[in-house]
């Protein structure tokens, strides 16, 4: 089994530098475009299923990847991105007053001191559903042999993969964020995953 998992385009908010979370935001004409380019890049992979978060963002890049396909998405919350709780829509500045002060700015920099705000998630939550979700979907024996798309988000997808680098939470962001539209791609063989790419993307710098 091939696993695709793209991140989805950009939206309004990306642009803005606000923390996004599980707030629905449509993506944005920059975002289109991403994910159009990307699906022409992929328009020959033979795709067997599709799952998305349920989230706009992410269920309309896999919307636009699969083109024609006549592929119904399944939509599964554990794909959602990591939840902000009640900082969600704020601008991630250091200069942001209700940013400061709480382990908050943590979250890029030392990942294993951060402290998820009210309401949001820590890191260790989004590793244990978005793995529990990659592990099931391997072990499906109906899709072996099959390439399968997955649309998340980029917190989400770093905690996924996180089971295919072993390392400790400090390590979460391993290489950084994936950019919009990037495509990861593990392989399923005999029980075991590898990645054969890590964030890959199908156009030019913008």
């Amino acid at each position: 089994m091939d696993i695709y998992v793209i991140r989805h385009g950009e939206t309004d908010w990306n642009a803005q530098r606000k923390l996004q979370g599980q707030e629905d935001i449509p993506l944005n004409e920059k975002g289109r475009r991403l994910a159009a380019v990307t699906a022409e890049a992929m328009k020959d992979i033979p795709f067997a299923a599709a799952y998305s978060s349920p989230l706009i963002r992410a269920m309309e890049t896999a919307r636009t990847i699969l083109g024609d396909r006549d592929i119904s998405i399944v939509q599964d919350v554990r794909l959602m991105e990591i939840g902000f709780g009640i900082f969600e829509g704020e601008e991630m500045k250091r200069d942001n007053p209700r940013l400061q002060g709480n382990g908050f700015m943590n979250f890029f920099t030392a990942p294993d001191q951060y402290i998820a705000p009210e309401g949001g998630e820590t890191f260790q939550q989004v590793c244990d559903r978005t793995t529990q979700f990659l592990k099931e979907l391997a072990a499906r024996e109906d899709l072996e042999g099959k390439n399968v798309l997955v649309a998340s988000h980029g917190a989400a997808i770093k905690g996924m993969l996180s089971i295919l680098y072993p390392s400790e939470i400090k390590d979460f962001w391993h290489g950084g964020v994936h950019k919009n539209c990037a495509v990861s791609l593990i392989r399923v063989c005999g029980g075991q995953m590898t990645l054969i790419e890590d964030g890959k993307i199908y156009y030019e710098n913008e």
